[in-house]
């Protein structure tokens, strides 16, 4: 470094308080942090005995044997060791130890990887101080004082991209500053050339460093951004794998591990590449990563398995794994993960298997390409028509899966083809396909398909159809017409102490032999109904009993929409902390859309409701709208419209044409729960719309007045659900706020026109406005919270 190099104000203040104290400092970061010259800065006025352990670790030995001068902290010995790591015999750090304890030495130690085994006896003995790379790192003021000590001038957008991308790394700033000078501005370029020029270094001054069987241990490794043990001993074929991790450990602060997976840097990652692109053949390393495929391929990871198979060019191979995941169901497979694999697959190749054709079918009709997947149905039937034996069985019951599955077709038809299945399946001796009932989602009248018609005649349909419907489905269906109707009876508000019942029976069987997205459907419906109880409390608890028997069992398909589920009872806590938590792993619809992420992104519209973001959220209803519509979504079609009035409401647009449609849709299946469940939200369009235009909307009475009882409730246990951004004085005008102050003074509405020269009717529409931006219903209400929040 040189001398515009500036210290990170954060070590410095642990390296002063050490000297002060006396106490031996440990630093370590990575390659470039600047750890060698921080000491060097510091004790650049000071003499000082300096050590290197790459170049002359026999200067330990003599300092360690060398007499004590003082007990004084002007008259200690300073003692710097470097490149720690390097230090591998026991005569050696022997010596590192008895410096420590020595009173007239202050020691400092520098090294790449954090407390080595054979240092944490002083370290839990209180012995050592340590400096860590995040104390190394360089903050963006520093940063920018850095570049501005070089003459350089440099944007907010580009520091904050140096900051980001640098994370610090004093190498890599001074390196910034370089090109700069060049005239490169920060940016993606910038960032290569840097990228490259970095692991180069890596390459050439730090992986010479270390000992051969590890570096070609790490370099065979590098194929992936992580791994677990077992992992390294399947590429690698290497019996002394555990060895060498812990030794590639203490080497550098280059390789992570956190419960059982080891994670490289990105730039060390870069430079092991580098180097085994030298190292080895083609076919070398075109091994190494076949040997990652298959070991992604035992352990079921499907989608890093095709990545590697792409990467060393074994066709065959992702044929074989497409097939394979083509016979999964779409909430066990990975369909729209794996989509451009399928997508660029020749059409004679699909052609030659009917679980390819069966494949393609489904993954068209999840990307809402109707025809196409029309088209590959078409093929698979012109292939059952003409095939014989095995083949031709497979086409028939792969073709009887679409009848029942296939997501554009919606479930109008349902009742037709499950009273044709036993003919096929029992009289010829076919067997359905992997049959996943629910999508993964906590419903099963809202799940894989939407059954709100059958919810008209539910205790007719189950006493009938039922027992059809679960021996076609076999043990996919254990459990399913208890908890669909459950879920009917629940959706209609109907005696709470039945449905429990039924839930209970439904998760009993579908844990009796059953799928675990059964018993899920079941504990959802229970969550809900705990919740609208007030028994939020119990509601959690059932679901993280739930969910730990989930991953016992293995059924992670089910975790996102159970974590979805929890961020649901997190939002009528108003806990705004799990939210936003739950938001940084929610899907991003904005990068792709997929249809069997809609619970999820209907959890995420409400967290969007919740934070404010009311574009947001009717940029993702739309979205929702659109699939709903396209499938025949009737329930989603619903929920979104609800959700949509909401948000119209709340930034003063149309609300009405979207809540009055849905309110009238919903009683005419007698539906409460798709409404009383968003209480507060749902209770400020009651209030905004009136009871007198309510019961003109909808002829029900009885039904209406039922559903309002109930929001209203549901609005008082939970008043923080979905309360939305608290209003701030930059959301009102200033004939807002004057309005606002006088009603203060209490003026009437006619008072506030003639003081302010407005028109009454101008003054009606700013206080109603002022009353949804602060979400109260009246005068003397708008003001209190207009204090409260500091507004007035």
């Amino acid at each position: 470094m040189d001398k515009g190099y500036i210290v990170p104000e954060a070590a410095l203040k642990k390296l002063r308080a050490a000297k002060g104290l006396g106490q031996a400092v440990y630093i370590y970061g990575a390659t470039g942090y600047g750890k060698t010259e921080l000491v060097k800065q510091y004790l650049s006025k000071r003499r000082y005995l300096y050590i290197s352990c790459a170049e002359d670790s026999a200067g330990l030995l003599e300092a360690a044997q060398e007499e004590g001068k003082g007990k004084e902290a002007e008259t200690r010995t300073v003692a710097a060791v470097d490149d720690l790591h390097l230090l591998k015999d026991a005569e050696g750090r022997r010596a590192v130890l008895s410096l420590i304890k020595r009173r007239d030495v202050w020691l400092i130690l520098i090294c790449r990887s954090p407390i080595p085994v054979w240092l944490m006896p002083p370290y839990v003995g209180g012995g050592l101080l340590v400096i860590t790379e995040d104390d190394l790192r360089l903050k963006e003021k520093e940063i920018a004082a850095y570049i501005k000590s070089q003459g350089l001038d440099i944007t907010e957008g580009e520091l904050a991209f140096v900051t980001q991308r640098s994370r610090g790394n004093a190498y890599i700033v001074r390196h910034t500053a370089l090109k700069m000078l060049e005239g490169l501005r920060p940016g993606s370029k910038l960032e290569q050339e840097i990228g490259e020029a970095f692991a180069g270094y890596l390459e050439s001054h730090v992986m010479v460093q270390w000992d051969s069987d590890l570096l070609e241990f790490l370099m065979q490794v590098s194929v992936a951004d992580e791994f677990t043990l077992p992992f390294a001993e399947m590429i690698t074929g290497n019996c002394h794998a555990p060895e060498l991790l812990e030794r590639a450990v203490e080497t550098g602060n280059f390789l992570s591990c956190k419960d059982g997976v080891y994670r490289l840097r990105p730039q060390l990652i870069r430079a092991l590449r580098r180097r085994a692109a030298k190292e080895y053949s083609p076919r070398e390393r075109a091994g190494h990563v076949y040997n990652a495929g298959l070991y992604y391929e035992m352990q079921g990871q499907i989608v890093p398995a095709l990545a590697m198979f792409e990467q060393c060019g074994n066709k065959e191979r992702i044929r074989e794994l497409l097939i394979r995941n083509a016979r999964l169901n779409p909430g066990n497979g990975h369909y729209f993960e794996l989509r451009h694999y399928y997508l660029q697959m020749k059409e004679e190749e699909v052609e030659e298997s009917p679980v390819l054709m069966a494949g393609m079918s489904m993954l068209y009709s999840l990307l809402l390409q109707e025809k196409e997947s029309e088209y590959w149905y078409k093929k698979l039937e012109g292939f059952a028509s003409a095939a014989k034996g095995g083949r031709r069985r497979e086409a028939v019951s792969r073709l009887a899966y679409l009848d029942i599955a296939l997501p554009h077709r919606g479930s109008a038809d349902m009742i037709g083809i499950m009273k044709k299945m036993p003919a096929l399946i029992f009289d010829k001796g076919m067997s359905l396909p992997e049959f996943s009932v629910t999508s993964n989602c906590p419903s099963t009248m809202n799940g894989g398909k939407d059954f709100c018609h059958w919810s008209r005649e539910d205790r007719k349909l189950a006493a009938t159809i039922g027992k059809l419907v679960e021996r076609v489905l076999g043990r996919y269906g254990k459990g399913l017409v208890k908890a669909a109707l459950g879920e009917s009876l629940y959706e209609k508000g109907e005696d709470i102490y039945e449905v429990l019942t039924l839930l209970a029976r439904a998760k009993m069987e579908a844990e009796g032999g059953g799928m675990a997205e059964l018993a899920f459907a079941a504990v959802g419906l229970q969550v809900r109904l705990d919740t609208l109880q007030g028994q939020i409390q119990t509601a959690g608890e059932v679901l993280a009993s739930f969910e730990k028997n989930v991953i016992e069992q293995g059924a992670v398909q089910l975790l996102p929409n159970i974590a979805a589920l929890r961020c649901r009872l997190a939002l009528y806590q108003g806990n705004r902390e799990a939210v936003l938590a739950w938001m940084g792993q929610a899907p991003d619809e904005d990068k792709e859309f997929c249809i069997l992420e809609r619970y999820r992104y209907l959890t995420k519209v409400r967290c969007y409701l919740s934070l404010g973001k009311y574009l947001k959220a009717q940029a993702l209803l739309e979205k929702l709208r659109y699939y709903a519509e396209k499938c025949g979504r009737t329930y989603i079609r619903m929920e979104v419209c609800l959700l949509s009035a909401i948000a119209k409401y709340r930034t003063g647009g149309e609300w009405k044409g979207e809540f009055f449609p849905m309110l009238r849709e919903a009683c005419g299946y007698h539906f409460i729960r798709l409404v009383s469940e968003e209480g507060a939200a749902a209770q400020e369009l009651f209030a905004a719309a009136g009871k007198s235009l309510l019961e003109k909307e909808v002829m029900d009475k009885a039904w209406l007045s039922r559903l309002m009882e109930e929001t209203g409730k549901v609005a008082v246990r939970y008043p923080a659900y979905l309360k939305g951004r608290l209003a701030e004085a930059p959301d009102f005008c200033e004939a807002a706020l004057s309005i606002l102050r006088l009603q203060a003074e209490g003026k009437s509405a006619s008072q506030i026109a003639g003081e302010l020269s407005m028109k009454e009717a101008t003054v009606k529409y700013h206080v109603k406005e002022n009353y949804r931006k602060l979400g109260v219903c009246g005068k003397a209400d708008a003001v209190l919270t207009a204090r409260d929040l500091g507004i007035l």
